[in-house]
Order: structure tokens, then C-alpha cells, then sequence
């Protein structure tokens, strides 16, 4: 079975949870066999560790040797980074050291040495003096062997030795050294370990005093895995990598408003899960389980929000971060909220509207401004006034509406049209198209309006002085400033037909008049042709083609599109 996600399993006939792992095809060609170890905490509070070796196989696979469930959580989120770090190692393959970079990993067994359990529980000043003189005689004595080339009996005596400290070391930082570069490794192990045994045998005798030798070392910093590997980075800042991408510059601004949204409750979640916001590689499926729950219990979303809006945008990074082995696997995948036939409450959910439904939310929308308060911004009364109407003709969608400008709505093609494009604001498919304007709205006055009008927008006011280049996403890729307003007057336009829909298990008040608009011209209007009003996804390679070829039968169509009797 191969595994997708990390998660501490059973092993049958035992009660310690194991770490099983599927080891990336690229990475098995050329780690198969080795030995590799994973170091991790004794305990919740100490800094003690203990040594796992592991072998390299199709998975790899050990005891986290606990049944205790909160330590193997705790255990199974440091193998899963210190797996990414293995991964991203055998990527890279061999890398050549400085002398600076085998200090810094030297210093890294000292500080488990000097400063670890031992500091505390320090054994005897015998012992350590013991460590001190072997590895001390081994790295400057002379060997009696006869060398094929110079220090090869002594180093052989220093891998014996110092090796079993090397060796663990690199591999749980994910370090693979180019072979040349092994002896100054050992050496500067070698001279780690004196200095930790020095100083412990100091502490052993009741000396504590700090010991002045620990700044002599730098601080390991591994940049060429940085970038390979996600074993550091939390989901905030994968999303942030994600969206900086250039894979992401067709990403319209509302789908990174919308993923900047999920990826910031994901984060608040897990650190009131956590305490702390954990590496992505330490997440598990019942991490994004419990996720959902709360998103569905305390937020009351939809099953349909969860796994259209929280899990697709979760996954859409996730997988895109495993695409660039950024992560080896998506730890979210397969979760999801079960969607049962109909709604919450068991009661199936309309999607379009009916005749009675859609005449009233349209007489509700034509005698409005008699109504409007005086204060009510002018452009919100003329969107409660006209969207409605649009939408009804055009069964296109609220935003595309929402956003016209006045010189969206000229002549094309011999005919009154809308052209709607991104050039307004945000489009779903990124596409351009005219849908020429139905008798009736021209017959109610809506040409009349647009000639009124003042230039720009006709249903909202941008707001570019909010924009910040520092700002989240939804504002850094907004720079006009539409996406705030835009989002308030398609709000707004919801709660003014709610005024008349009144039914909880209807339609969506805006997405309903696309549904309602192809079940009115299902049957009288060509397929392609009724596609082509709303942009709705071509079914074949040859419906592809531009929509602004089909403007003449759009508009031959409308004579198949009857008035709305309102009254």
C-alpha cells in the first residue's frame, strides 16, 4: 500500500506506534540500503534524545518506541522532518564542506555532549577523562601501520572511533559530504568530542563554570536545503512561497484572496492545537480531521465550503509543493467532509429558482430606488436596481456584473453588448466575451443609466488607497482596489433578495439567476449558444473556440428569451 500521508501506525502484536514512511522513487535509486538514523526526544521537556537506526527500503519504517500517544505525536513530527531533510540530502547528493561548515556540525555534537543530559548527570570525572585520552591519542598519535597514502592508519583509527558520532549526526541533519572532505569532518569531530569530554569531567568533579570553549563554534545553517526541503516551513509560510511562484501569476486575485483566507484559520487552528504553528512535515491527516470538525461545528461551514474552499485551497498548495519537492508528500490528502444528498439538515437544496421566486425578486429589484433611503450610496441603489436584471438575461455571474464600467456597455457587432474582461476586475475564467443586451433591459432604461452615468465603475466605488504592497494577499494583488468593494456590494445584493427569498433550502440569491437562466432556454436555445451568455465550461475541444464568433447567434437567441411579466 503506498502511503500519501505520515501518521504514527501499529504494528500487529505491538502497542508502540511505528513511523512508516514511502520513500520518493528518485531518492530509492540511490539511497536503497543505506543506513540512516533519526534522532528523537526521550521525553516532552528534556533535551535528551535517543538514536532510531533505520534502513532504506521502499519505506522507510521503525518504532517510534512509545504507546503513549501525546510522546509518539512528538516523536512522529521530528522523524518527519528529519525524513524531509534525508530526502532532500539524496537529492542534492555529496556536497563539498568548508572547514567553517565541519565546525558547525562539529558543534553540534558538542552542544549534545556538553550541554545535553550529560551536563546534568555528568557520569564521573573518570569516565570522561577516559573519552578525553582515547579520542585525544587517536587524533594525534602515530600509527603503526604502513599508510598507502599519509594518515590513512589514522584515520581508520578516527571513523572507528569518531565515526559513530559523524555519522548519526549528518544524517539527521540531512548532510551527505563529498568524500574528500570526510578527514576534516573527523577531525573536527574528534576535537568536539576532547573539548565536551574536558568539560564534563569538570562538571563531573562539581565544577560548572561556563565553559569557553562553546563559542569557538558556528552556527550550522543549511541553506541548500532550505529551499529543497519543507522540513522547516509551517503552512503560512508555504502558502507565502507558493503565491510568490511564478506559477501563480495566472492566479486571479480573488482565488488568492480566498486561499490567504483558509491558510490564515488553518494557522490560528494549529496554534491553538499545537501551542505553536508546526512544520508542515509534522502534520498529520488527524490534524486537517480536526480542522474540519472545527470548521463545521464552531464556524458552522458548509461539508460543501470544506472540501470546495478549505480543502481545494489546501490541497492546491500542498500538491503544488510536492509537484516542486518542496514536501514529499500532502499530508491533507484524502481528508474530507462527507457530502450527504442534500443539505445539512437532511432537506436537498435548490439550486434554481422558480417562476414565482424569480418574478418577485425582480419586481423587488425595479421598484427599489422609490424606496432607497436618502444616504444609501447612489452606485449600491443602481446595483439592487440593475444586477438583478442583468443577471436575469444574461445568466452570467454576480461579480462579472457587479464590476461593469460605462465604457464596458457599447456596440459590438452591430448590436448593444456588455463586454466583460478582466480589464474590470476579476473574471473565474480569465476570459473576454460580449453578451448583447436583451430587448427589455433597453426598453426599462438601462442604456439611458449608462449614458447618465459617470465614467469608471457603475456599481461600485474602487478603493486603491487601500492597497499596500505590503498587505496580505488579497490587497498586494490588488492594486485598483476593486476586490473590497466588489465583495461588499455582491454581500449586499445577497441580503437585499433574501428580503424576498424567504425559503431556507433555495437558491443561492445571486449564483441562482445562471442556473435559472439555462433551465429557461434549455430546449429553445442551442447548448453552445446558451453556454456561451454565462461562460460556462465548453463540453468538447471544438466549443473552445472564441465565444465573440457565437455574438450573432446570441443575439438571434434573444428573441427565444421571453420578457419577465413583472408587476
Amino acid at each position: 500500500m503506498v502511503l500519501f500521508m505520515t501518521r504514527p501506525t501499529k504494528r500487529s502484536g505491538s502497542s508502540r506506534s511505528q513511523f512508516k514512511k514511502r520513500v520518493p522513487s528518485d531518492v530509492l535509486k540511490v539511497a536503497r540500503g543505506k543506513q540512516i538514523y533519526f534522532s528523537l526526544p526521550k521525553a516532552h521537556t528534556s533535551d535528551e534524545h535517543i538514536l532510531v537506526p533505520a534502513k532504506v527500503g521502499t519505506h522507510i519504517e521503525f518504532s517510534l518506541r512509545t504507546s503513549e500517544v501525546s510522546l509518539a505525536k512528538l516523536r512522529l513530527s521530528k522523524a518527519a522532518e528529519q525524513f524531509e531533510r534525508f530526502c532532500a540530502a539524496y537529492r542534492e547528493g555529496p556536497r563539498g564542506l568548508t572547514l567553517k561548515q565541519c565546525h558547525a556540525l562539529a558543534g553540534v555534537v558538542y552542544h549534545d555532549l556538553a550541554t545535553g543530559v550529560f551536563e546534568d548527570d555528568p557520569i564521573s570525572a573518570e569516565w570522561w577523562r577516559s573519552v578525553h585520552e582515547v579520542v585525544h591519542d587517536v587524533l594525534t598519535g602515530r600509527t603503526l601501520t604502513i599508510d598507502t597514502f599519509p594518515d590513512e592508519g589514522k584515520l581508520r583509527r578516527l571513523d572507528k572511533y569518531v565515526g559513530p558520532f559523524v555519522t548519526p549526526t549528518l544524517s539527521r541533519l540531512g548532510v551527505i559530504p563529498a568524500d574528500e572532505d570526510r578527514p576534516k569532518l573527523l577531525r573536527a569531530f574528534a576535537q568536539a568530542v576532547i573539548d565536551a569530554a574536558r568539560k564534563l569531567e569538570k562538571n563531573a568533579k562539581g565544577d560548572f563554570t561556563p565553559d569557553p570553549t562553546a563559542v569557538r563554534f558556528p552556527k550550522w545553517e543549511d541553506k541548500a536545503n532550505n529551499v529543497n526541503s519543507s522540513s522547516g516551513l509551517t503552512a503560512t509560510e508555504l502558502f507565502d512561497v507558493w503565491q510568490k511562484h511564478p506559477d501563480q501569476k495566472t492566479v486571479t486575485p480573488s482565488t488568492l484572496a480566498s486561499y490567504a483566507a483558509v491558510f490564515a484559520k488553518l494557522k490560528a487552528f494549529l496554534v491553538k492545537r499545537r501551542g505553536t504553528e508546526p512544520a508542515v512535515a509534522s502534520l498529520t491527516r488527524e490534524d486537517f480531521r480536526a480542522f474540519i470538525d472545527m470548521r463545521s461545528e464552531e464556524d458552522g461551514v458548509s461539508a460543501k465550503t470544506i472540501n470546495g474552499v478549505d480543502l481545494a485551497a489546501i490541497n492546491s498548495v500542498f500538491n503544488w509543493a510536492v509537484e516542486q519537492e518542496k514536501l514529499t508528500a500532502n499530508p491533507a490528502i484524502g481528508v474530507k467532509r462527507r457530502v450527504r444528498k442534500g443539505t445539512e439538515n437532511g432537506t436537498r437544496k435548490r439550486k434554481t429558482f422558480n417562476d414565482a421566486e424569480a418574478a418577485a425578486i425582480l419586481k423587488h429589484a425595479m421598484n427599489y430606488p422609490a424606496r432607497a433611503g436618502r444616504r444609501e450610496d447612489p452606485k449600491l441603489v443602481a446595483a439592487k436596481r440593475w444586477v438583478p436584471w442583468l443577471m436575469a438575461y444574461t445568466g452570467t455571474r454576480v461579480g462579472e456584473m457587479v464590476q461593469l464600467r460605462k465604457a464596458d456597455i457599447a456596440e459590438f457587432d452591430g448590436h448593444s453588448a456588455i463586454n466583460i474582461s478582466t480589464d474590470a476586475g476579476t473574471v473565474k475564467t480569465k476570459g473576454a466575451w460580449h453578451v448583447p443586451l436583451h430587448p427589455h433591459l433597453i426598453e426599462q432604461g438601462f442604456l439611458d443609466f449608462v449614458k447618465e452615468a459617470k465614467s469608471g465603475h457603475l456599481f461600485l466605488t474602487p478603493r486603491p488607497d487601500l492597497y499596500r504592497p505590503d498587505a496580505k494577499a488579497s490587497r498586494t494583488n490588488d492594486p485598483r482596489g476593486i476586490l473590497g468593494p466588489l465583495q461588499g456590494v455582491k454581500n449586499k445584493l445577497a441580503s437585499f433578495v433574501r428580503e424576498v427569498l424567504t425559503d431556507p433550502n433555495g437558491p443561492a440569491p445571486n449564483h441562482g439567476w445562471r442556473h435559472y437562466f439555462k433551465a429557461r432556454g434549455r430546449g429553445h436555445i442551442d447548448g453552445t449558444v446558451l453556454d456561451a451568455f454565462g461562460d460556462h465550461a465548453p463540453r468538447s475541444v471544438a466549443e473552445r473556440y472564441g465565444r465573440d464568433e457565437l455574438f450573432k447567434a446570441m443575439v438571434a437567441a434573444l428573441s427565444k428569451i421571453p420578457f419577465y411579466q413583472v408587476r
